[in-house]
């Protein structure tokens, strides 16, 4: 039988995310983000399931919009990382893509092109300081690439550093940057909003938001979860018992034997480890379920298998009984904190070995 490792990707919920976005900013056009494999969930699959009804993908480089093309993905193409090299503007011409700008090497570049790009988003550095031209760069960008002739249109865009964190103010000064720069400029479309941003503060209304993980069904926010906050978790990652045994108390398991029984109890191991992407420093307690019932990790994550006991230690676990690592009622925001990571991590480190298994109201694949 093949390893049973399975991540069940609900496309439906997908699809339900991006319409909750767009709800919460109702002028804006939204781009889905499907950079890093659409968050481990399968850009291709998600691409084209939604491809009907999104404004627009967004990507971190063309190589995964060149993807997304040759699958038969027609929407527009955003790249968040513009080009690396001078003969991608030409490929962005051929196949329609849309970029960010975000130094005068890319300005150059496109300029000496002679393409013509139907958008072009002008990146602004509001206080991040990781991409992006100041105040007087962006008005000088903007006036170029207007004067051009190349481009149908000149839009600006920024990104927060602390949208997730409320209680920071820094969100409400790059917001008043980007302000006084579109002040500056004149009369700009803008795309500023990540999913925290879209979630909980007052962006710039029209222009272009940027839903990426909440998707997803993934809480941006630290201490609540996607459930919580009315989002549909997409994706469920599953496994199998395969193989059980009994411990006495005092008996030890795993690497270092890490745990020891406190009393008598059943130990499954299960077919599932950091070599598929299952967070190798979760602790001992990180919660998942079998056959439905609670039960937790117990001792060192391996490469290839984890031992769990459950949490009623006089309930025993079955060869071949389901294991949910994460999705349904065992939260990925929850398996991410006993990692001391983020959910963010967690789904898109996934390795090629679990299996994909793609749902949707009309069939299953």
């Amino acid at each position: 039988m093949a390893r049973p490792l399975t991540a069940t990707i609900n496309l439906d919920a997908i699809l339900n995310n991006y319409r909750y976005a767009k709800k919460l900013q109702p002028t804006c056009k939204a781009f889905a983000v499907v950079k890093s494999n659409a968050y481990g969930h399968g850009a291709v699959e998600v691409a084209r399931f939604l491809d009907k009804e999104v404004d627009a993908f967004a990507v971190a480089a063309i190589e995964e919009a060149l993807a997304l093309r040759h699958a038969g993905v027609e929407s527009p193409i955003m790249l968040l990382e513009g080009v690396f090299e001078a003969d991608e503007w030409a490929l962005c011409e051929q196949h329609g893509f849309w970029a960010a700008l975000e130094n005068a090497q890319q300005l150059s570049e496109l300029l000496s092109s002679q393409v013509s790009i139907e958008k072009v988003f002008v990146k602004l550095d509001t206080g991040m300081h990781r991409l992006g031209v100041d105040m007087d760069g962006a008005n000088d960008f903007v006036d170029q690439l207007r004067s051009s002739g190349q481009v149908g249109e000149v839009l600006l865009m920024t990104h927060f550093a602390c949208a997730d964190d409320l209680s920071d103010m820094a969100t409400m000064e790059q917001l008043a940057y980007f302000e006084r720069t579109r002040q500056l400029i004149g009369d700009i479309p803008a795309s500023v909003a990540n999913s925290a941003a879209i979630m909980k503060w007052s962006v710039p209304e029209g222009g272009w938001i940027r839903p990426g993980i909440m998707l997803y069904g993934i809480s941006p926010f630290a201490d609540v979860t996607g459930t919580q906050l009315g989002l549909q978790p997409a994706m469920t990652l599953s496994s199998k018992v395969m193989s059980v045994r009994r411990l006495k108390k005092g008996d030890t398991v795993g690497y270092g034997y890490s745990y020891e029984a406190q009393e008598d109890h059943v130990l499954a191991t299960v077919a599932v480890g950091y070599g598929d992407g299952y967070p190798r420093h979760a602790k001992e307690e990180t919660p998942l379920q079998i056959a439905g019932q609670s039960a937790y990790l117990a001792g060192r994550v391996s490469m290839d298998m984890i031992t769990v006991r459950m949490a009623d230690y006089h309930s025993a676990p079955e060869l071949g009984q389901e294991v949910v690592l994460w999705g349904g009622d065992v939260p990925v925001e929850q398996v991410a904190e006993y990692a001391d990571t983020i959910g963010y991590e967690l789904v898109t480190r996934m390795t090629a070995r679990p299996k994909y298994r793609y749902i949707n109201n009309d069939n299953s694949q």
